[in-house]
């Protein structure tokens, strides 16, 4: 929403856009979408795999390829969606529409995650209980990509001035971060063990599928609630988005992504980032192996060193936002990047030291929460500058792409962690079993150290070619607004 204003500067007629701000309780709510998507995920990311290849006891053959086709399906839909939701017309806004029939599909499918052939009789075939996943992890993330697009494509449409961008993203990763702890927290208390083992007793094996889905019940109802939360509250979107001619004139599908993947800023943040989570991923990843196996804990002690991370993160949020509307959003990134690799270096010396690595932690933490709060402000400044080119205001296309380019860290990271862990049983380690401990601290030291060390080395210089900082972003925006006033 804006008001006009007109100045008089030299006896000239200077016309200007000042934003209504929004009020502060919307700004806290928008952080319950990301709130949603992030208790999903991490719950989907934790035990998915754990759950099919332990507990149903899917053939690892059939597992690899029901994950293969799983990635080429999220390679498809996300940047398909993202346009979709563009060029949508509805009552309810464009995003608004899509938002809103997909929570409760959302939240139904963290239960039908854990209810293979499996779940309601042992006799089930191994081809069946991998068929069903296939299917279901594939809907699961038609529903899951249906929420995040368009819940990420509103930031940019609804922070219009950098400073509601800043307090709005503050909130965003706040809420985020819950979501992440929530994710991974919240399983395990239903879940214990997560596996059955040798020496498990029968009557336990038998109720540990009825905790997965008891966990999945949890996670769903706390995801429609708050997805309903994020719908009424935290979303403001004009119903026919008049901000912009776009409805009738939108560009089609395959010139909306030929737009996309021309954007030359665009890109290079896109395979920033995507460095950027293969090193945020490998470290959550390997924390819990690490601190068995270098520092020499277990249990509470595992979940400690990545609660001391993440709460620093979201304490470090409001100097990120300091930060950034100090030296601009590029440059904040650039700067938590190298304090990243600074906090990394001396992880290779803490053996045997769990309280000097919780230390480390926390100071983790304030790389952690640069990581995740520039991402948002500087991908709606570069959907500012498509929207100044065309006219168009195309932010479910960009986040589409930039999802499917993110979705790759992943395959990154375990293609990492094969190479380096090769003979040292890793493959045990994905379902909780015995690893071969020789030489295994070395490797995970390189993982967690030098190579991702590498990775922010990357990220940093791939951010010094970014050009869209300083005085042309300031001539982006200034131009976006006297554009967006002319269409009123």
């Amino acid at each position: 929403m804006t008001q006009e204003t007109i100045k008089q500067s030299s006896g000239i007629a200077e016309m200007e856009v000042q934003y209504s701000p929004l009020p502060k309780k919307t700004r806290i709510a928008f952080g319950f979408g990301p709130l949603a998507d992030q208790m999903s995920h991490q719950m989907f990311q934790f035990l998915v795999f754990t759950y099919y290849y332990a507990v149903v006891g899917v053939n690892i053959n059939l597992l690899a390829a029901s994950f293969v086709i799983f990635a080429i399906w999220d390679s498809i839909n996300d940047p398909l969606l993202g346009p979709i939701s563009d060029r949508t017309k509805s009552r309810f806004g464009r995003r608004g529409f899509w938002v809103l029939i997909s929570i409760v599909p959302f939240g139904l499918i963290n239960i039908f995650l854990f209810t293979p052939p499996y779940f309601w009789t042992n006799n089930a075939s191994d081809i069946a209980n991998a068929i069903y996943m296939i299917l279901i992890i594939m809907a699961y993330d038609l529903f899951y990509s249906i929420f995040s697009v368009n819940q990420l494509a509103l930031f940019s449409e609804m922070f219009k001035s950098e400073e509601e961008r800043g307090e709005g993203n503050m909130w965003k990763s706040i809420l985020t971060i819950v979501g992440v702890i929530i994710g991974f927290v919240l399983p395990t208390i239903f879940i214990n063990p997560m596996a059955p083992s040798d020496d498990t007793p029968a009557d336990v094996v038998a109720k540990i599928p009825g905790m997965y889905v008891v966990a999945g019940i949890a996670i769903g109802i706390l995801v429609i609630i708050t997805g309903f939360i994020f719908f009424k509250y935290g979303m403001v979107e004009d119903p026919v988005n008049k901000s912009v001619e776009q409805n009738d004139d939108m560009p089609s599908m395959i010139q909306m992504l030929k737009d996309t993947f021309s954007n030359k800023d665009f890109i290079v943040f896109c395979v920033a980032n995507l460095l950027k989570w293969f090193v945020f991923k490998m470290l959550t990843t390997i924390i819990p192996l690490y601190a068995i196996h270098v520092l020499g804990v277990q249990g509470i002690m595992v979940s400690v060193l990545l609660l001391a991370a993440f709460i620093s993160a979201a304490a470090c949020f409001p100097l990120m936002k300091k930060i950034g509307a100090r030296w601009g959003w590029r440059n904040g990134f650039i700067f938590t990047q190298i304090i990243w690799i600074f906090v990394l270096i001396p992880f290779w010396f803490f053996d045997g030291q769990p309280i000097l690595a919780i230390i480390g932690m926390i100071f983790m933490g304030i790389a952690l929460s640069g990581a995740m709060y520039f991402v948002e402000p500087i991908l709606a400044n570069v959907i500012d500058e498509d929207e100044l080119k065309t006219g168009k205001a195309s932010a479910g296309s960009y986040y589409g792409v930039n999802g499917l380019i993110n979705r790759y860290s992943t395959i990154l990271v375990f293609a990492a962690i094969a190479i380096v862990l090769t003979g040292y049983g890793w493959e045990n380690y994905l379902v909780g079993g015995d690893l071969d401990v020789s030489g295994l601290q070395t490797g995970l030291k390189l993982l967690l150290v030098p190579i991702s060390i590498v990775g922010n080395i990357l990220v940093i210089l791939l951010l010094m070619k970014y050009s869209l900082h300083g005085e042309k972003l300031k001539d982006v925006q200034k131009k976006l607004k006297e554009a967006r006033m002319r269409t009123k």
